[in-house]
Parts: C-alpha cells; structure tokens; sequence
C-alpha cells in the first residue's frame, strides 16, 4: 500500500486530503469527544495515570536500589540474606488486584451502556453495510443511500446495524468513542448520541485486505433543519454531463479503492489513460478490444455497455486475463447499486476516454 501511494503521489495526496487531521483533546490525546460516552476518556486516562505512576515508583526503586546497594568491592558481602517478604508480596499482590477490578468494573459499565440500545435510538436506526473497501448507509424512512459519506442529526440517539459482505471489518468512529467489529453472516449493534455538529471519521479498525487503510468514511452531523433536506441525496442523471458527475461520486465512494482513472493498473483494471474501457473513434465513445478469461477460456470481447453491466452485476463471468489471479471482487446487484446509478457510473467511464 505504501509503495502504491509512493509511486503515485496524486493518490497520496487524495487519501491524506479525505482524512485530516482531527482535533484533539485539553490534554492533546484523544479527538475532540463528539458524544455522549466520555466515561471512554475518563477511563482512558486513569489507565494513563495509573501506569506512569507505577513506571516511575518501580523505576525509581529499582535507580535507588542500583546506586546504594552497588557492590563497592570485590570481596564485599551481600547487605542482606533476605529472600521472602510476606508482607511486601501482599501488598503488591491486593494492590493491583484492586486497581485492575476498578478498571474492569469501569470499562464493563461503560461495556454494558454502549451494548443497551436505547429507545429513542431503536426508533433512528441505519444500517452500515461494509464490504472491501467501502461503507454503505441506509437511512432511517428514507429510500435512498449513501456510500462513503453519513449524515446524522445532532443531539438524537442513532442506532446501526452492522452487517459484513465479505469479511471481517470493524466500525470505528474515534469522536464518537465508539467501535463494533462487523463480523460475517452475523448483524452487529452500536449506538451513539453526536453532541457536535461537524465533520468526523469513520475507519474500518480491522485489517480487511491489502486496501484497509482506504476503508474510510466521512461522518457529518447537522441541525435538524439541515438533515431534513436528505443533503446524502445528490444523485442527479437529467443530462450526460450531470450522471457523469453523479457516477464520478460513486466511482471515489465504491470504486477508488481498487480501480484507478489514470491508466496505471494495480489491482484492477484502470478505467482511463490510455488503458482505459473507453476510446474516442471518429467522434464517437466506443469500448476497447479486451482479453478475457470466461470459463477458464481465454478471449477477446468489446468492454461495450453490456460487458460492463455484467462485470459489474456479475464480476466473476467474464475476468480481465491480467487481472484473473487477483479477482476478488464483490457483485454490485440492484440493491446496491440501482440501474440509473449503473447507467452513471457507465457515463463516467466514457468521459475518460481519450
């Protein structure tokens, strides 16, 4: 992944511009707390203070005990012949005994609160689907989706419902001090209440495959009167131009992971430069001559319209011959990616035909 965005510096810059640094704390920690669990900061730095505090007691003992006790000579007997200290080893024992149970009976209630869902959340539930590399939000009583990006009202609980496509991953939102492992064929729960409008990060926390450090997404919490406007709800196909725009934002949301729009290819086929599906001929748009494997058969097919709907719906039909060993792609059916969205990421494609 580092070499990949070494050697194109365009893509680093673009990754380090979708996360910026956060804020951080009075004490210059953790992001600026964003929700209600600030019971996570509090047991955070307990545990902070409690280990430099014994850092520093048993280094500083263990100094003393190096410099007073030093052997001066050779022939120098040993100040003490003392092996066993009963007292000591119980005091040492009961007394981190006592701190580790405060830390457990902290961090099980806070544990226990994250897990309880609320009613009020119950009632605001999303579902955050994750699959590599990239989230999709569906949205409480609202048809449409949003992939990449969350919008949340601010000071109402909200629920997700956490399912995995493919493998494990992880739903980490630092400011919010949440984070659920989303684990495969099985539905997961995190609820939070944001407290601050602004823009925050999502990540995946588990690694996920060779693109994880891209499984990003952006969380925005707004005003009731903002959210209400369904500001995730952009798609716009009316002219040629506009769902090449709207496919542009699916292609960065869905797609950027793994494919790029510059002709150099990595882990899949690129979709421009002069490796692209698209060329200009005489005027017009038409697909490239592509090898293909199809049933363990190599061949040549057009990457025309029909070609790509199917690698899209169905990835594993027909697999690009450079790209064959590495195929892993997830199929895009009609309830994650609907025809008109299709159609403009198709648009999109075209305009990078040269």
């Amino acid at each position: 992944m580092l070499a990949q965005l070494i050697q194109d510096p365009a893509k680093a810059a673009a990754a380090l511009s979708r996360a910026p640094k956060p804020e951080l704390d009075a004490y210059g920690q953790l992001p600026k707390l964003a929700s209600t669990f600030d019971h996570v900061d509090g047991l955070f730095y307990f545990t902070y203070a409690v280990c430099i505090f014994f850092f520093v007691l048993i280094l500083g003992v263990l100094l003393f005990s190096v410099v007073k006790y030093r052997r001066k000579t050779f022939d120098q007997p040993p100040a003490s012949n003392t092996t066993h200290n009963t007292p000591l080893e119980v005091v040492w024992t009961v007394i981190p005994l006592i701190i580790v149970m405060v830390m457990f009976a902290w961090g099980f209630k806070g544990c226990l609160d994250m897990t309880t869902v609320p009613q009020a959340a119950s009632q605001n539930t999303y579902k955050a689907t994750a699959m590599q590399w990239n989230w999709t939000f569906t949205y409480p009583n609202h048809p449409v989706k949003s992939s990449g990006a969350v919008w949340l009202e601010v000071d109402k609980p909200a629920q997700f419902l956490l399912e995995s496509e493919d493998v494990l991953h992880a739903f980490y939102i630092p400011s919010m001090r949440v984070k659920r492992d989303v684990v495969p064929g099985r539905y997961q729960t995190v609820w939070f209440t944001p407290t601050q409008c602004g823009e925050f990060h999502l990540f995946c926390a588990e690694y996920c495959g060779e693109q994880h450090s891209q499984m990003y997404a952006k969380v925005h919490v707004v005003t009731a009167e903002e959210f209400a406007k369904a500001p995730w709800n952009t798609f716009d196909d009316s002219t040629p131009a506009l769902a090449a725009k709207s496919g542009e934002n699916i292609y960065k949301a869905l797609c950027s992971a793994c494919h790029t729009v510059n002709g150099q290819s990595v882990l899949a086929p690129s979709w421009g430069g002069d490796k692209g599906l698209f060329t200009k001929k005489d005027g017009n748009v038409v697909g490239r001559a592509r090898q293909v494997v199809e049933n363990g058969q190599a061949k040549t097919v057009v990457a025309d319209e029909a070609y790509i709907r199917e690698s899209i719906r169905m990835p594993l039909a027909k697999l690009a011959a450079d790209f064959a060993a590495k195929a892993n792609m997830n199929a895009f059916g009609p309830d994650k990616l609907s025809d008109r969205e299709l159609n403009a990421v198709i648009e999109y494609m075209k305009s990078l035909a040269q």
